[in-house]
């Protein structure tokens, strides 16, 4: 899909400008590079994926095609960065729920890490 310009210029015009530089914008180019996380994720709706998931997480990674840096993320349970590698908040929601990672727990590493998860 090929945007056009008159896209781009609306997209420009609404996007913030001047921000805080530590500040973790979630927009559409976070969105995008994290693409592969949320399709992982997403996957983790259906019984089958979440039975290899627990049988075999490293089978369950690669079938979406997962880079070694976005396997580790989510070998460590690396909250913040998989929120800075893409993952939307609302599918990392069914990934805790797999992991029983209660969601106060990410909210304090994303709160440690010095990040925002707001965007």
């Amino acid at each position: 899909m090929e945007l056009t310009q008159d896209y781009l210029d609306r997209l420009r015009a609404v996007q913030p400008h001047d921000l805080p530089g530590d500040l973790d914008l979630f927009d559409e180019h976070t969105a995008t590079r994290g693409m592969r996380l949320n399709k992982a994720a997403y996957s983790l709706k259906d019984a089958h994926q979440r039975e290899l998931f627990h049988h075999d997480e490293e089978a369950w990674m690669e079938q979406f095609g997962l880079t070694d840096e976005e396997k580790d993320l989510m070998r460590t349970r690396d909250w913040i960065g998989l929120w800075r590698k893409g993952m939307s908040i609302y599918v990392m929601v069914k990934l805790s729920g797999v992991t029983n990672t209660p969601l106060p727990e990410i909210g304090k590493q994303m709160r440690e890490s010095g990040g925002s998860a707001n965007g």
